[in-house]
């Protein structure tokens, strides 16, 4: 490009003077000192706090882990939790006109068949006899196999219970190994249970709020 064809509104480069120095009766601005350190805003923020308590989503997953060694008191904590926990759920089978969807059905008989195992084997490791496994006949009423899978496991949890009580006024002590065990079992059974109740919840809801439209 000619110089000609430079506009005249642009400096030429000869009068930039890249070393050009504060002149007479200009201040120089102060420089800032950084607040923060370079190797804080590397970290793109303040660290946040891990939370100790399990999120729904481990819960769901069956990540939770035991927070301590168990003990007889916080096994029997447990079994009271599932024991009121089979009590809702036991309600909510005998109500009166339920009815269950397929996949319902489904849900409810693969999830209370495996919490039954669980507490049968929590309370078999309690040193309680657990006998033979209910039978469910294949052409049985299915709210009926429901029904009775959770009097076996309510049975399973009174006979834990009693159990340790025995073992707590005989000042037995428990293989922690086998305590652990009990708590691994009645964590995951209590996952179950609590997924079936809110189920139920929810298909009896169903049922009241059609017979509210129906009167």
């Amino acid at each position: 490009m000619a110089e000609n064809d430079i506009p005249k509104d642009i400096a030429k480069p000869e009068r930039l003077d890249p070393t050009k120095g504060i002149q007479a009766g200009e201040e120089q601005e102060p420089q800032q000192t950084p607040t923060k350190s370079f190797e804080s805003y590397m970290k793109g923020g303040p660290e946040q706090t891990q939370n100790s308590q399990p999120s729904p989503f481990d819960i769901a997953k069956g990540q939770v882990s035991p927070a301590a060694q168990p003990t007889l008191e916080t096994i029997n904590a447990q079994i009271t939790t599932a024991s009121s926990t089979l009590g809702d759920i036991n309600q909510h089978l005998n109500t009166q006109g339920l009815k269950l969807k397929r996949s319902q059905q489904y849900l409810l008989r693969n999830k209370l068949t495996d919490s039954n195992q669980h507490l049968r084997t929590a309370a078999q490791k309690l040193g309680v006899d657990v006998g033979s496994a209910p039978q469910i006949a294949g052409r049985q009423n299915p709210i009926m196999r429901y029904i009775n899978l959770v009097a076996d496991s309510q049975n399973q949890m009174q006979e834990a219970q009693s159990k340790i009580k025995e073992l707590s006024m005989n000042r037995s002590s428990v293989n922690p190994a086998e305590l652990l065990t009990v708590q691994i079992k009645i964590n995951k059974a209590q996952q179950e249970l609590e997924y079936c109740s809110v189920l139920l919840s929810n298909a009896v809801s169903s049922i009241k709020s059609l017979f509210n439209v129906q009167i």
